[in-house]
């Protein structure tokens, strides 16, 4: 693990540094930062899945929701939360809980105005683009199984025994998912791996590649909004909006899908999209380059950034039409989430440690 203690400049290039030497930066784990040492030894491709869910046991519901007896698969999740906490402790959220990661927003994001939008207190607002959680969910509606034990536990929660459920529209909570984890950790595992990509995908969840500096406050409502956390759909918004950025009305729509209805929070990120400026004008290519976003949208014939790229055949056809909802519908868009979602994240990843190399390493690479 990296100790992030720091204060000096000639501190902050150490740690880049250090961080560059690692054997596969690419594949580095920024939720390590600030874990402890049981949770750090989890890392590796063979510890993907147990790492994953050591992580995402903190978002689990209180212990006190589960009634022994009642809640069945539930109360193996409240077991496996008490057991994480005795055994990890707290493991902060990388978004903006990584000291490693706020130095590298700072240094890859040094000379753009945009960073200057991003800060709360004396943090970067960081963001994981593509999240698991979601579409891990979306899983377990097209397994049988899964499915009855999910309407049966929504009859407990019509008794108001337990409310931990999500289900018909929407995704099948985290807690569910931890919960059957806990339960039959091999067989789970089994079945994940059945799922072209999952475990790739979940592998470089808290990579480099995955996060993005935004503006304070503006990450929490895209994942309980419209857009249900997608990162394509984010990303096709903020096209539209450069695109048709003579229209106010519906520019402030558009802003509307990806953060919510306040007033305050549409203006911080209408200002933080106008700061990616090119000739004086706010611009999408500017918007591109400068977030290290090229692998996650279509080239045009004359080089510039045209169209996001799908994360899935037909998900803004689909979803902008109005004929479905943000999520998956069958196993198959599943498996192109997590196969194009890793992809692009290791891509990032990539070019962003060639800029950081070029930053810190270009003296002594040219002497």
């Amino acid at each position: 693990m990296l100790s992030m203690d720091f204060s000096s400049e000639e501190e902050v290039k150490m740690k880049i540094e250090e961080f560059l030497a690692l054997t596969a930066p690419d594949r580095y784990d920024f939720s390590n930062d600030g874990a402890s040492e049981e949770y750090c030894k989890l890392d590796g491709f063979q510890d993907t899945y147990e790492k994953f869910f050591a992580y995402m046991y903190k978002t689990a519901l209180p212990l006190t929701c589960y009634e022994e007896g009642k809640a069945g698969v539930m109360a193996c999740g409240a077991a496996y939360k008490e057991e994480c906490n005795k055994r990890f402790g707290r493991i902060p959220d990388p978004d903006s809980g990584s000291d490693l990661l706020q130095i590298i927003y700072k240094t890859l994001w040094c000379d753009v105005k945009s960073l200057n939008y991003c800060k709360k207190g004396n943090k970067i607002q960081g963001e994981t683009m593509n999240s698991a959680n979601t579409t891990l969910g979306e899983l377990y509606k097209y397994n049988p199984k899964e499915k009855k034990r999910i309407e049966t536990l929504e009859q407990y929660n019509k008794r108001g025994a337990i409310k931990p459920v999500k289900y018909k529209k929407q995704n099948v909570s985290i807690a569910y998912i931890i919960s059957r984890y806990a339960e039959e950790k091999s067989e789970q595992e089994e079945k994940y791996d059945k799922i072209e990509g999952l475990k790739d995908f979940l592998s470089v969840y808290h990579t480099l590649g995955n996060f993005i500096p935004v503006p304070a406050d503006c990450n929490g409502p895209r994942g309980t909004g419209r857009l249900s956390d997608y990162w394509d759909l984010t990303l096709k918004t903020i096209y539209d909006y450069y695109i048709c950025r003579e229209n106010n009305v519906k520019n402030e729509n558009k802003i509307r899908h990806i953060i919510g209805e306040s007033k305050n929070r549409i203006k911080l990120y209408e200002n933080w999209l106008n700061s990616f400026q090119e000739d004086d004008r706010p611009s999408w290519q500017c918007f591109i380059e400068k977030n290290y976003l090229q692998d996650f949208v279509n080239q045009n014939v004359n080089g510039s950034y045209g169209m996001p790229k799908e994360l899935w055949i037909g998900h803004f056809s689909d979803f902008f039409s109005g004929k479905t909802d943000a999520l998956p519908h069958s196993i198959k868009q599943i498996e192109e989430f997590c196969v194009n979602a890793s992809c692009f994240i290791m891509a990032r990843s990539t070019r962003m440690l060639i800029r950081l190399r070029k930053l810190f390493q270009g003296d002594a690479e040219r002497a």
